[in-house]
């Protein structure tokens, strides 16, 4: 620790004893807890892993925050899922869609085929160590519930399960037609990011879901909900609403916890989600909010773990070409606010921090954080992970 550090350290200890705050925007190492432990031979060792583990034994809801795009995150879910054994694993695809995951992800052999025809198809989980975390789902029976808006990237396949469930041939044909008319439009642009605003779905309107609600209007309730959804799901494809796209993800969240809600008890069953860091935080109005609030109202604890990557490598996402996608990555640019954090992380090293000392002064005002983004971060999660080396997940090939 440097003499400018000992300082800062000291003075912001004495202004706690004493009872006043200190306004910092960079914390001072004494509130800087580092608990390392490394990735060796397929396992995590070290005393950084024994405080997960700990943690996790008490907890009945665990919130993986990450950074999309890094192949670590679910390597790392992975292991926590061997700990907790969930119900589910929660993820950011729709209901839908995650059918088709669990369907796809039980033949791996059958991975690179499936992506040759349809690329994008799961969303994140069209990558590799994605589809390989899915895959470990299928394997120890733990569901995997997709709470998200209809997948914009996956249309074809959407009608195509629509057409499945319609009795009528008029109505298999509607879908199927639908179906075909998205391949068509959208199969050409996943190679070039430019042209991902020509997606089909961006120029969908209500009143063409209107016209396939009133020609669905005497197919089973699971046609007409599959249509209600898509419909609910065209303002958050134009970006109109982000308020809209949370509002339906508690809705799909409910719909899966309904059997275990009644009017005496709720027994929510243990949940692992892995969601992006901003669907994730501890006291938002995010999913993760409500999730925490059902796991209150059962007596249950919860664990927030936000994951970021130092350096390395990372997937943009688009295009579908893994030497376009996969790009360097500097997370001491990209997450100014965890500099002081970032600085301590040696070489190959996961370090975790603990937040909730940090948080617990905040709160009773011995501490003020001027970085909004770095309070919120505190204010939102338990533990902060850190991983030396990020690598780039690739598209399945």
């Amino acid at each position: 620790m440097n003499l400018k550090n000992i300082l800062l350290a000291l003075a912001v200890t004495a202004c706690i004893s004493s009872g006043f705050s200190q306004t910092v925007n960079k914390l001072p190492d004494s509130l800087l807890t580092k608990t390392v432990f490394l990735y060796k031979n397929g396992n995590f060792e070290g005393k950084g892993w024994d405080l997960i583990k700990k943690e996790l034994i008490n907890s009945q809801i665990v919130f993986v925050g990450e950074q999309h795009g890094v192949a670590e995150v679910p390597l790392f879910t992975g292991k926590i899922a061997d700990i907790l054994q969930p119900k589910a694993l929660v993820v950011e695809i729709d209901p839908y869609t995650a059918v088709q995951l669990e369907k796809t992800a039980k033949n791996p052999a059958g991975y690179s085929d499936y992506f040759k025809r349809k690329p994008y198809d799961f969303a994140f989980y069209s990558w590799q160590a994605e589809m390989n975390l899915a895959h470990q789902m299928t394997l120890s029976n733990i569901s995997i519930w997709g709470v998200n808006e209809i997948n914009f990237l996956s249309m074809p396949t959407f009608f195509e399960t629509l057409a499945a469930t319609a009795k009528q041939d008029s109505n298999k044909k509607i879908a199927l037609k639908k179906a075909a008319e998205f391949a068509k439009n959208d199969f050409p642009l996943f190679g070039d990011a430019n042209k991902y605003s020509n997606f089909k779905a961006y120029r969908m309107k209500v009143s063409e879901v209107d016209s396939l609600l009133y020609d669905f209007r005497n197919e089973s309730q699971i046609s007409q909900k599959m249509l209600r959804d898509l419909k609910l799901s065209i303002p958050i494809f134009a970006n109109e609403s982000y308020e809209k796209r949370v509002g339906l993800m508690k809705k799909n969240l409910l719909n899966y916890l309904y059997p275990y809600i009644t009017a005496d008890e709720i027994k929510i069953p243990k949940l692992l989600f892995k969601l992006g860091g901003n669907h994730a935080s501890r006291g938002s109005f995010e999913v993760s909010n409500l999730a925490d609030n059902l796991a209150d109202a059962a007596g249950k604890k919860s664990l927030h773990i936000m994951v970021i990557g130092k350096q390395g490598t990372i997937n943009e996402m688009a295009p579908t070409d893994n030497s376009k996608a996969i790009v360097a990555y500097d997370g001491l640019k990209e997450f100014k606010e965890f500099l002081t954090f970032f600085e301590k992380v040696g070489q190959d090293e996961w370090a975790v921090y603990d937040l909730r000392p940090i948080r617990r002064l905040l709160k009773q005002d011995k501490l003020k954080i001027d970085d909004p983004k770095l309070k919120s971060y505190v204010l939102g999660y338990d533990l902060l992970l850190l991983i030396d080396k990020a690598t780039g997940d690739k598209f399945v090939e």
